[in-house]
């Protein structure tokens, strides 16, 4: 499976919304810390991904390690460029029929 798509499920994994801790993405993933780094990198050079900053005062030494550090800065979360499918946003894809005489 490539690395963009078990990302993805990650993601869909987490119960945030926008936003995806790094650290905990990384936990979800089940990827090396190598294997890891250089998916994100690539994801954030393609533009697919943005890198975004974040609180780190109430996280631990070992969820601050497990964040990713480029060119010196500190990175906690990602966002998605585009919007993820409604499956990976943890809804269901609904079609709506249209009203019948005996449902009005």
């Amino acid at each position: 499976m490539d690395k963009e798509k078990i990302l993805k499920i990650a993601t869909t994994r987490l119960e945030s919304r926008k936003t995806h801790r790094i650290d905990l993405l990384r936990k979800m993933s089940g990827m090396d810390r190598d294997e890891f780094d250089a998916a994100i990198t690539e994801l954030a050079k393609s533009q697919k991904i943005e890198l975004v900053g974040g609180d780190t005062s109430g996280m631990t030494g070992k969820n601050i390690g497990d964040l990713i550090k480029i060119d010196g800065t500190l990175f906690v979360n990602i966002v998605w460029a585009g919007p993820l499918p409604a499956r990976a946003r943890g809804k269901r894809a609904i079609k709506k029929r249209p009203m019948t005489s005996a449902r009005r």
